[in-house]
């Protein structure tokens, strides 16, 4: 059986091998447009969840944050100390040299989630998840036990990601698919095992190394962060999708869960 471990470090090195092809995509852009300091790719309907929760001021971990363009958002919006983990190098490169280009004060540490040092423990008023994020995490408890470390007593979880559901239809580059046919299992207990699709951006298939995706049911999710001592305030279910790869779905004219935004509060709070 592999380790946490043995999947993190396969999955570092899948994002590091691929992620000079999403920088040749979009790296040009994103550098010009966060030269503006009131630039956010923050947008409906995350930014009016975002408001109503209430985050001017306060600090902010974004778990998973690839290259920082989320966070770096919400720190020209007004949000106070932000820290980005990522465990890909070229991502992380990537976000500090645009954060310190523009002169946005955000930090970024090149780390495994399990692995983000103690130093960062209770430091945060939010812990913030993307789109993606929890595919990659082979330990779905294990890894909101570090969010609770990272939080203040009072803290709380911002999640906007992929709905399980998706995962069970067929991606956009496989053409010769009903899109709404469910061809994966919901209750999947392995990991996909893939060399192909995460040049979800350039649309390349330069990949060799093996990425390990993991599909946790919305159950998985709201029980680990139950768990922890957090009671969810919000979740919504949202007809869209945000992952650039299921655009075939959403338009097969069946709207069907492709996102999700849940807000949870410490019981502390």
């Amino acid at each position: 059986m592999r380790s946490i471990k043995d999947y993190t470090q396969s999955n570092r090195a899948a994002w590091n091998q691929i992620m000079p092809a999403h920088q040749k995509a979009n790296k040009a852009r994103l550098d010009a447009a966060f030269k503006d300091n009131n630039y956010s790719v923050i947008s409906s309907p995350e930014i009016e969840e975002w408001n109503l929760l209430g985050f001017k001021n306060k600090d902010i971990a974004h778990l998973c944050c690839n290259n920082g363009i989320e966070l770096m958002s919400l720190k020209n919006l007004g949000a106070g100390e932000c820290v980005g983990f990522d465990i890909c190098d070229v991502a992380i490169e990537e976000a500090k040299s645009r954060a310190l280009a523009s002169r946005n004060e955000c930090q970024f540490v090149r780390t495994d989630v399990f692995d983000i040092p103690d130093e960062y423990n209770s430091k945060f008023d939010i812990a913030y998840i993307t789109v993606g994020a929890l595919g990659w995490i082979p330990d779905i408890k294990g890894f909101f036990e570090k969010v609770k470390a990272l939080l203040k007593p009072s803290g709380t979880i911002f999640i906007y990601e992929l709905h399980p559901v998706i995962e069970m239809l067929p991606t956009d580059d496989n053409h010769d698919v009903n899109p709404l046919q469910i061809i994966e299992p919901y209750f999947k207990k392995e990991p996909y095992a893939e060399t192909t699709g995460l040049d979800y951006i350039g649309k390349t298939d330069r990949q060799t190394t093996t990425q390990y995706w993991f599909v946790w049911k919305i159950s998985d999710i709201i029980m680990a962060v139950i768990e922890q001592g957090f009671n969810v305030s919000r979740f919504i279910e949202y007809s869209h999708d945000i992952s650039e790869s299921h655009n075939r779905n959403q338009t097969a004219g069946i709207e069907i869960p492709m996102s999700y935004i849940l807000v949870a509060k410490s019981n502390a709070s």
